[in-house]
């Protein structure tokens, strides 16, 4: 979910929303009370200075059109709102004002053309070039006026009542540019409250919006940061000031940032860069670091400075939960993906597996039903039930086995403790394998140590995984190599381990190895049967009575799987065991090739 709440608009909303409307504001209320109150005195002392003049001359009739313009502007600015045009009538008015009573007072020679200089300086009140200009223009364009029509003679000579009006009008002229001034004053005071009230508010927003901004400047320092410094980073707002955020930032992730800082800075668009703050959170004892994911937007704005200023603004919120969400559902879907590729294997491996026997029981069973057998002698029949028998026994090892991993996996298997003889439990095994090691001519010995202590253990388990792993070491290991099982006491462990000098292991699949259907590539062409799931089940097993396992292997090296078992149990099953794995070095004690003999 994109970022809503602050954006680059923290500082626009206030500088270019909140206060010029508020100022705008302020700008018409008074030029619409002053005006109004200047066009109504004048208006109203207008009738009796008419009585009493009688007949107005020219210049008493433009005085009487100054009166009455402040009302033009008052109603231009109601109707149009544009306060330029409101704002050059006015000007025009008091210009011409000043210029008709410099006209009746000496012309060109009047004190009162002084008085000219406060049409500029009220626009100072409106803040703008474009006012100050206009206004001085008018200013100029009504000194030219007066000085042009006093040489051309138009002016008459002064009133006997200008000499005593002149201290006056010049007083009301002072009075004027006093009020200029102190309204000047008593604006910048405004402007200044309404500064700090509107910072007031800004800042109140950016404590409480819970994403830290920052404001950096044209070389990545920082020059503001907000409340939320304190949960994001652990630092007090001033602590990040200059390079006091960088530091806070993750080593791996520190040119990332600046990176985006640079970007921001010179680039047109805003930047979006994830990276990790690290800090100690404040009165934690243990001093134990925190690390949490922010996702920064950062936005170029310029400042009014030198040309080449500009500043950085940066949002960063917290997205700890949503990164962790965010691994959670890629590992999910990883391992979606590996148990849709143990599916395809598991449909693979067990359609071989299952399709073979069935195929041979089938093809010979129709054998033996048929109606004509004349040509089956008893030696044929009897090979033929031997094959259905040995395929029957298969199909039913890879069903037992499909058990055995569902019940590991499913957490149901129970393993029944008992004193066990290892010795004995390695004799029993080898004499079993020894007819399949003969007919391959492999050299199958065992290895039994002094004073073998009793194990507790489950008996048909413990067989299971050395059968499995004997069983694995002959179906790997070529004509004249050598499977060694040893047992041997190490402490208060029992050491298990089969060793063979057969066709190896890459070390790009060792770390595979124990995974359900996984079967390794060696580096003979021929192809192996099975399914994949002998190491898988003593990987169970084992973890069922608390031991370890781990393998050492090697191409054209051999294999050495050890079983290290707890002679004393366990009290509880636990999980399959974690398979640790060593590329092997060969190893000259089991390079010699002899044929098949089986020796204590």
């Amino acid at each position: 979910m994109k970022m809503q709440a602050v954006r680059t608009q923290v500082a626009a909303m206030v500088h270019a929303s909140v206060l010029p409307h508020s100022l705008e504001r302020m700008r018409h209320e008074r030029f619409i009370l002053t005006r109004l109150l200047v066009g109504a005195v004048a208006l109203g002392l207008a009738p009796a200075y008419i009585a009493w003049r009688g007949t107005l001359g020219a210049l008493e009739a433009a005085v009487m059109v100054s009166a009455a313009l402040p009302l033009l502007a008052v109603v231009t600015l109601s109707l149009s709102g544009r306060l330029d045009i409101a704002h050059g009538i006015s000007a025009a008015a008091l210009a011409l004002f000043i210029g008709a009573l410099a006209g009746m007072t000496g012309g060109a020679a009047s004190p009162l053309l002084l008085w000219l200089a406060v049409v500029p300086a009220e626009a100072m009140f409106f803040g703008a070039r474009a006012h100050l200009a206009r206004a001085g223009v008018i200013a100029a364009v009504a000194l030219v006026g007066v000085v042009g029509l006093d040489r051309l003679g138009a002016f008459a000579g002064q009133p006997a009542w200008a000499g005593e009006m002149m201290p006056t009008l010049v007083m009301i002229a002072i009075v004027h540019a006093m009020i200029v001034a102190a309204g000047f004053q008593h604006r910048r005071r405004e402007e200044l409250r309404e500064h700090q009230a509107s910072d007031q508010r800004a800042q109140l927003l950016l404590d409480h919006v819970g994403d830290l901004v920052t404001w950096h400047d044209a070389n990545g320092a920082v020059v503001f940061a907000n409340r939320a410094a304190r949960s994001l980073t652990g630092a007090e707002p001033h602590d990040l000031h200059g390079r006091g955020l960088l530091n806070r930032v993750h080593v791996a992730d520190r040119p990332l940032f600046l990176k985006a800082l640079s970007d921001a800075a010179h680039g047109a668009g805003a930047v979006t860069a994830c990276f990790r703050t690290v800090f100690v959170p404040e009165g934690d004892q243990e001093q134990r670091p925190v690390s949490l994911w922010l996702e920064l937007h950062a936005h170029r704005i310029e400042t009014s400075g030198p040309a080449d200023s500009v500043a950085v603004v940066c949002v960063m919120r917290d997205i700890t939960v949503r990164r962790a969400q965010e691994d959670e559902r890629a590992r999910g879907h990883a391992e979606a993906v590996k148990a849709s590729d143990i599916k395809g294997r598991f449909l693979a491996t067990v359609s071989h597996e299952l399709r073979t026997p069935l195929n041979a029981i089938i093809g010979f069973s129709e054998m033996l039903t048929s109606e004509d057998q004349s040509w089956l002698d008893a030696e044929k029949r009897l090979e033929y039930a031997r094959i259905i028998h040995s395929s029957g026994h298969h199909l039913l090892d890879v069903v037992n086995t499909l058990l055995d991993i569902s019940k590991i996996e499913s957490g149901t298997m129970m393993i029944d403790q008992e004193p066990l003889d290892m010795a004995a439990m390695a004799r029993d095994c080898c004499a079993l394998m020894a007819l399949r090691a003969q007919a391959g001519d492999i050299a199958l010995e065992r290895v039994i140590g002094p004073d073998l202590p009793p194990v507790l253990g489950d008996r048909r388990a413990l067989k299971q995984v050395m059968i499995n792993l004997l069983s694995n070491a002959i179906k790997f290991t070529p004509a004249g190599g050598r499977v060694v099982l040893a047992v041997v006491r190490d402490g208060d462990t029992i050491d298990l381990s089969v060793s063979d000098t057969g066709i190896g292991i890459s070390a790009s699949d060792l770390p595979r190895l124990g995974d359900p259907f996984f079967q390794a590539k060696g580096s003979y062409d021929r192809a192996y049967e099975g399914t994949g799931l002998g190491l898988s089940v003593v990987r169970g097993l084992v973890g069922l009575h608390g031991g370890r396992l781990t393998i050492e292997s090697a191409p054209g090296v051999g294999t050495r799987v050890a079983v290290r078992l707890p002679v004393g149990g366990v009290e509880e099953a636990a999980q399959p065991a974690r398979i640790a794995t060593f590329a092997r070095a060969p190893r000259r004690g089991l390079e010699t090739k002899t044929p098949f003999r089986l020796t204590a």
